[in-house]
């Protein structure tokens, strides 16, 4: 399965979804970041539902940053339907979170999340996450074609 350079970013906040636009430009991390409001509709963009079906418009990602707290399907039911797809397996699942709870950390780490960051307080540590994330995630998985 060929895999885009596009980062899937799954949050029920649309505040989390402006923080986390200025901490990807900041940290200038050039891949195109989809943002999706709910586990349900990243469930069905992932299977390719609906309004979803057009690949070229929707790629699958190369990466996958989900909250744990929503509504309906939350994150940690998003992580163990993507644990038994064979086609999302090499597709590294990163959970950005507010909790600080180490048996959230456990369970995430056991439905297949590679990395668990709590959500910082301050926006300058938020672009320093997406560094990090960058550094360690972004770009091994998510190169962009035609990128020196």
């Amino acid at each position: 399965m060929e895999k885009d350079s596009t980062i899937l970013f799954v949050d029920d906040s649309e505040e989390d979804h402006d923080l986390m636009r200025y901490a990807f430009n900041k940290a200038q991390v050039p891949n195109p970041v989809l943002e999706l409001q709910s586990g349900e509709e990243a469930i069905r963009y992932l299977s390719g539902e609906g309004e979803f079906a057009n690949r070229e418009r929707y790629p699958l990602p190369c990466l996958i940053i989900t909250d744990l707290k929503m509504p309906r399907v939350d994150g940690f039911e998003l992580l163990e339907r993507l644990r038994v797809r064979p086609e999302f397996t090499r597709v590294p699942k990163i959970v950005l979170s507010a909790s600080a709870h180490d048996g959230d950390r456990m369970r995430a780490r056991e439905l297949g999340a590679c990395a668990y960051f709590v959500k910082p307080a301050q926006l300058n540590e938020l672009v320093e996450v997406v560094r990090q994330m960058d550094d360690e995630w972004i770009s091994e998985n998510c190169p962009l074609v035609g990128a020196a």
